[in-house]
């Protein structure tokens, strides 16, 4: 009897450990194998794009070559965008020559939307050259994402998370149309970028057997099948796409991991993992903007600042503070064309708001101050701004006991008050007033009452036939590129001098601090459209009174599209076609954008 008991006992510990280690083994992922098993196939794609041009195969050949190579990169897009940022750029990017002030160069652009505008909307055998140079440059890339996915290490921690930032890229650039500005392909390739993520979810047992799988491949399958059907850019419902599918996915995506307990990447990165939503309130991490701890935001940091920000002691003979030019009640800009100068006398440029302007990586229409705090110094040091002097005006927040102190507490110091010091508070402030809870954010976290229909289908105008938002980007709506809101855009708009039209405005923007990029000339930075009810006049020379004033511009084409001769012009010069019930539309949209 003893040694059938020890027997039994022997082949149940044996079948314990058997059954471990089968789950240990299938639950033992190699995503590094998957993805490029996934590279193969993209791999295979682009040498049949390749072939298909060298043979000189009909335009439908080559075509159909492109969308599944394409398709095929989509369906990596979630690692590639994640692990190889760079990679994801060049290969994804813009056709835009891509400005690299480091090297204070431009490096042309190359990649999948480069290749798209030599075949459509008409492929033209003249481009033959070209194309087939720009083709076979994608194998680069495969490259590339090859050897890197062979070495780096990959745990399902990250694939969450970066499934997640997947479904925020497919909302913020996939069927924006972002990607896709040529072939207008944006839903087939969005439901690859799904198919791809469906895909990855399925390789793990264990995230199927959670409470929120079931659901998030649901709304997968439903999402996938109405991208399928490939509807129509203009009439689509954007607004509900996002919020039925898009949204609850990536909340699931998140749930999958609470439910297995798997620790969330929450360190200071710009998008925290634990963050579910793209339209979270607290989405972005602004301290993942700063260059340490010393001049994180604080609560005491924020009001020390609006305390000096209306303070007149930071001017020359305490004439002007910064609230006098930028006005809390219009967002914080100023109801002129352009900002005045002490002596009241217009200066070159309209005052911008300063509602959300921490979410870019550079500040003034012409982005030459990296950050907040150089700007504050640039505005109060300036002749015709505020002309103070830094050093001197330490010195007399110094003799204030009242500032003193507070600098002390907030700092955690007895040293005395430093120009950094001062920079940072203003700073602060300035970060603070950056709300998320206009009615569209309301909305979007589940107050359907905050929208009106016309609301709605101007949202769903302003993504859709507009494409305003493949310029002033979701959930910002400015021109830092989501979903890892590491770069900001400029555009070239060609703005006229006047509301005539005839002459294009003088003001070299940017160009000005770069002469060597004359692609720089006449860029200005993206402004964010929320609180632009209250924020004209508009444009970076004031130009227009009132958005239907700006919406005309735009549904001409820009510049080039009223006939003006404009170098570089990174607005689409053909006409909108919007009809001004349309226009109306979107504008009521914009002005539910207003912070409440």
């Amino acid at each position: 009897m003893k040694t059938i008991k020890y027997t039994f006992l022997i082949v149940l510990v044996c079948c314990l450990f058997s059954c471990s280690n089968k789950t240990k083994i299938y639950e033992n992922i190699t995503y590094n194998n998957y993805l490029l098993t996934q590279v193969d196939s993209l791999e295979t794609t682009i040498n049949n794009l390749v072939d298909a041009v060298e043979q000189g195969k009909d335009s439908t050949v080559v075509r159909n070559a492109f969308v599944e190579s394409r398709k095929a990169y989509k369906k990596i897009e979630w690692a590639v965008a994640y692990f190889l940022p760079h990679t994801s750029k060049s290969i994804n990017g813009p056709a835009l020559d891509q400005l690299d002030l480091d090297e204070n160069k431009y490096v042309p652009a190359e990649g999948y939307q480069v290749v798209e505008e030599y075949l459509y909307p008409v492929y033209e055998l003249e481009n033959y050259g070209e194309l087939l140079i720009d083709t076979k440059r994608l194998k680069n890339f495969v490259l590339s994402i090859r050897k890197n996915f062979e070495v780096i290490t990959i745990s399902e921690d990250v694939v969450l998370e970066a499934l997640k930032m997947e479904l925020f890229q497919i909302t913020a650039l996939g069927i924006t149309g972002f990607d896709t500005p040529a072939s207008k392909l944006l839903f087939v390739e969005a439901a690859a970028s799904l198919s791809g993520v469906k895909q990855v979810l399925e390789l793990s047992k264990n995230w199927q057997n959670t409470a929120s799988y079931p659901e998030v491949k649901l709304l997968l399958d439903k999402a996938i099948t109405i991208c399928q059907k490939n509807p129509n850019k203009d009439s689509f419902d954007y607004l509900d796409f996002i919020t039925s599918y898009l949204d609850p996915i990536a909340k699931g995506i998140v749930g999958i991991q609470r439910d297995l307990e798997i620790p969330f990447k929450d360190g200071n990165q710009v998008v925290k993992g634990s963050v579910n939503s793209l339209f979270d309130k607290g989405l972005i991490n602004l301290n993942a903007f700063l260059p340490d701890s010393t001049y994180y935001l604080t609560p005491a940091k924020v009001a020390l600042g609006k305390e000096l920000f209306f303070d007149k002691k930071l001017s020359k003979d305490s004439f002007r503070s910064c609230a006098d030019c930028h006005h809390p009640d219009k967002a914080f800009s100023e109801p002129f064309k352009t900002a005045l100068d002490l002596k009241g006398q217009p200066l070159l440029r309209n005052t911008p708001s300063l509602n959300y302007s921490a979410y870019y990586h550079g500040q003034f229409w012409d982005m030459r101050s990296v950050t907040l705090e150089s700007q504050s110094s640039d505005v109060i040091t300036n002749k015709d701004e505020m002309h103070g002097d830094l050093k001197q005006i330490v010195a007399h927040l110094n003799e204030e006991e009242k500032y003193k102190k507070q600098f002390k507490t907030v700092y955690q110091t007895e040293k005395e008050i430093e120009v950094w010091q001062l920079e940072n508070v203003l700073a602060s402030y300035i970060r603070s007033l950056s709300v998320f809870n206009s009615r569209f954010d309301q909305y979007m976290r589940g107050n359907k009452q905050a929208l009106t229909s016309r609301e709605k289908k101007g949202f769903n105008l302003f993504v859709g036939k507009a494409q305003c938002a493949t310029c002033h980007f979701m959930p910002v709506f400015n021109g830092t590129v989501p979903p890892f809101f590491v770069n900001s855009e400029q555009e070239v708009l060609g703005v006229p001098a006047d509301k005539q039209g005839k002459v294009l405005d003088g003001d070299l923007g940017r160009y000005v601090f770069n002469t060597d990029l004359p692609q720089l000339k006449h860029s200005f930075k993206t402004p964010t459209v929320r609180n632009i009810g209250e924020s004209g006049p508009y444009m970076h020379n004031g130009v227009y009174e009132t958005l239907e004033e700006v919406m005309d511009f735009y549904n001409k084409g820009g510049g080039l599209g009223m006939g003006l001769e404009v170098e570089s012009q990174t607005l689409p010069e053909d006409p909108l076609e919007l009809t001004e019930s349309e226009i109306s539309d979107i504008i009521v949209f914009m002005k539910a954008l207003s912070d409440q």
